[in-house]
């Protein structure tokens, strides 16, 4: 990073919250905004108080009233819905007063989603908000150096072809962002290029068509059974000739449920270490916290929130 970014924490009155970004200023990873009342001076970071004494507030709220204009907002409601500390968070970044924001401590996701969409706003190339989760396994023989984006575990329940394409899209422009490597993109599927004949696997196929078209700099294949997507061997046998074949960093699930369930698996059977999820396809980066994480996942967090910042 060429110099720290600042990311606002708007639960900075939690402890965990405090912790995270003391050692996020200690270390010069990144420049903590600290919304609230913490109980304790943080060497370093911004401290900036609750919403309602900001001084840009009505600035922001301006701002907000503006971007929803065509829903019906009015500046009161406007003024009423900036004194959120989600929603205040966002429109310091959305405004360029920041540069992300970490969320969720305290609240729920579906909470943290909303503020960034109202506020940040969708990318224009991507109209699909998706989650990603950087999983970190013993396997350094697999992804880069053991080190795997994994989506949608979220957000998209049963997405489409064409919101599988824009899942797989976001994930590969994660992965440059994040691991700092090429993404090899895997759309998986419990079928390889063709062994089994299903609806299920023919959207998988299609997602792959769409991304090609859109991104013909992104390396992608599917539909790839995760062996195959993994294991050089595997993927040599089943998908002769594959670029991404045994060779995938960033695997795409067909669903929230297998992306879910995938996840949890290499978590607790496989001791891999899981940040996330990451937000995709927002405008600048919002992410959210589980609100039974540890310091630790919050100061993860916070340097991945920086790095999608960075570039």
């Amino acid at each position: 990073m060429l110099k720290k970014k600042r990311i606002v924490f708007p639960e900075g009155d939690d402890p965990r919250v405090m912790d995270a970004a003391s050692r996020l200023c200690t270390e010069e990873l990144a420049l903590p905004i600290i919304m609230g009342k913490p109980s304790q001076r943080l060497a370093g970071c911004v401290e900036v108080g609750t919403p309602a004494d900001h001084p840009k507030l009505k600035d922001y709220a301006r701002f907000l009233q503006e971007k929803r204009r065509s829903r019906g907002m009015t500046l009161l409601e406007a003024e009423k819905t900036a004194l959120n500390p989600l929603v205040f968070a966002g429109l310091m970044v959305a405004s360029g007063d920041a540069d992300g924001f970490v969320g969720g401590a305290a609240t729920t996701t579906a909470d943290t989603f909303r503020a960034a969409h109202m506020t940040i706003g969708m990318r224009t190339d991507i109209k699909t908000a998706s989650g990603v989760m950087i999983v970190c396994t013993h396997a350094r023989q697999c992804g880069a150096s053991g080190v795997l984006a994994m989506a949608d575990p979220a957000l998209m329940i049963d997405p489409s072809a064409s919101q599988l394409a824009d899942i797989a899209i976001a994930t590969a422009d994660t992965t440059r962002a994040v691991i700092g490597v090429e993404p090899a993109v895997a759309l998986l599927s419990f079928s390889t290029k063709g062994s089994a004949r299903h609806p299920f696997a023919e959207k998988v196929k299609e997602a792959r068509r769409i991304v090609e078209a859109r991104r013909p700099d992104i390396h992608v294949d599917g539909e790839l059974q995760a062996d195959a997507a993994l294991v050089e061997s595997v993927g040599r046998s089943k998908a002769p000739g594959s670029t991404v074949a045994g060779k995938a960093n960033t695997l795409i699930f067909p669903d929230v449920g297998s992306a879910n369930i995938g996840v949890k698996l290499v978590e607790r059977l496989g001791g891999a270490v899981c940040t996330g999820p990451l937000f995709q396809g927002f405008n600048k980066p919002a992410n959210d916290l589980s609100r039974g994480c540890l310091a630790e996942d919050i100061y993860r967090l916070g340097i991945l929130t920086a790095l999608q910042a960075d570039r």
